[in-house]
């Protein structure tokens, strides 16, 4: 941990400052830091102020050895994408939607969380190979280095180009051509994406965001290479410029593991998955994404009913590890949704919701006579409940059943 601290103190040194106007949009207000014991050694303070329901997530020892090995979650974020996290220049202090989708994380899971700043991938991968973090907000899930798993995507992020106004692009494909220069964050995804892509134009790599905005101001390349959040709406309103109307990648962004081959079960990244559903169904993710002020984001789509309820097989099978329900009462969960499970994949949807409404009766009974929590049982439920809505919804446009 030392040498990460001396890490991010040198990358601290050697941000740039920004355009003549302030890309980071001055100063966050300060904000209260989290109690010294739960703030990471590198100094990355942040406040737990988001609102919302509650995620009891009722980890087994398998989870917390994934994901909190030494009683303490250290999760890592790549402030230069504000869609993870962004820095406060003066306080230091971490916001974004990474902050508060892990401060939800660390409530249910019963672990003090800290947080790892990192000026982009690449220091963020070296924290990784150091045995740095348990966890990462990084990147767009389908572009992950090797040494790391991701979980479900949760923020689609629109991606394009800014270029000057009176450049020639009218819209992305007119970019790609011999002698075009295109500056980018280095091991963003927009330049993992691009670096597999281009076919004529070359990439310019800067350390983090605002040095590749730099060289656009600066004339030395013709277009910029990123999202459509509040740092390009900075720079157009100060040395002009426009975004070209369509994207070039929609990254999905998502939680990172390290690989389960390198003395990890699995077992985390399964809870995260079931995490990050239940963020995106409660309305945790939306919220993020508008507390934020990030332009050109959304919640990604849910995924297929059955992937759903794995995840719900998962959490009823750590409730009976915990000693939270007996064998008796855990069965009786699960043989309802695994009757689901199967109806589904027969294609059976009128049947197999029949079955999901059983769990659902079956925990609000554990619910009622108190063997589950409040907590516990609305875990359970937002995202039981969300399935049927939405399968039920689809029956009525198909005309029913099958």
């Amino acid at each position: 941990m030392n040498a990460t601290r001396g890490t991010l103190v040198r990358l601290a040194a050697l941000v740039a400052p920004a355009l003549a106007c302030n890309l980071d949009k001055g100063p966050i207000a300060p904000r209260a830091p989290l109690p010294a014991d739960q703030v990471a050694a590198t100094g990355s303070s942040f406040t737990c102020d988001v609102d919302g329901a509650t995620w009891e997530g009722d980890p087994d020892a398998a989870v917390l050895h994934d994901l909190a090995p030494n009683g303490v979650m250290r999760v890592a974020f790549n402030y230069n994408n504000r869609n993870n996290a962004a820095r406060d220049p003066i306080t230091g202090a971490l916001s974004g939607p990474g902050i508060d989708m892990s401060c939800k994380l660390a409530q249910g899971t019963h672990a003090q969380f800290v947080a790892i700043a990192y000026l982009g991938v690449p220091p963020l991968l070296a924290g990784l190979a150091n045995g740095d973090w348990d966890a990462a907000f990084a990147f767009d899930q389908t572009l992950e280095p090797p040494g790391i798993t991701a979980a479900i995507p949760h923020i689609g992020v629109d991606n394009t180009y800014l270029v000057r106004g009176d450049a020639p692009f009218q819209k992305v494909a007119d970019v790609d051509a011999p002698g075009v220069r295109i500056s980018v964050a280095q091991g963003s995804s927009p330049d993992i994406y691009l670096s597999r892509t281009l076919t004529y134009a070359t990439l310019e790599r800067t350390q983090a965001t605002p040095q590749a905005l730099d060289l656009l101001g600066t004339g030395q390349v013709d277009a910029f290479a990123g999202g459509r959040g509040p740092q390009v709406i900075a720079f157009i309103a100060c040395c002009g410029g426009r975004l070209l109307p369509d994207n070039f990648l929609i990254a999905n962004l998502a939680m990172v593991v390290p690989d389960t081959a390198v003395g990890h079960s699995g077992a985390g990244l399964q809870y995260i998955n079931e995490f990050v559903d239940w963020a995106k169904t409660s309305g945790l993710v939306q919220l993020a994404i508008d507390r934020a002020k990030q332009g050109g984001t959304h919640v990604t789509p849910p995924l297929s009913p059955e992937q759903r309820l794995v995840f719900l097989q998962h959490h009823v099978t750590r409730l009976v590890t915990t000693g939270v329900l007996n064998d008796g009462q855990g069965n009786a969960l699960a043989v309802k949704l695994q009757g689901a499970v199967e109806k589904l994949a027969d294609d059976e949807t009128e049947a197999a919701m029949s079955k999901l409404g059983a769990f659902i009766n079956q925990v609000e009974a554990f619910r009622d006579a108190g063997i589950l929590s409040d907590a516990q049982s609305a875990s359970l439920l937002t995202i039981a409940r969300d399935v049927a809505a939405r399968s039920t919804d689809r029956l009525a446009l198909t005309g029913g059943a099958r």
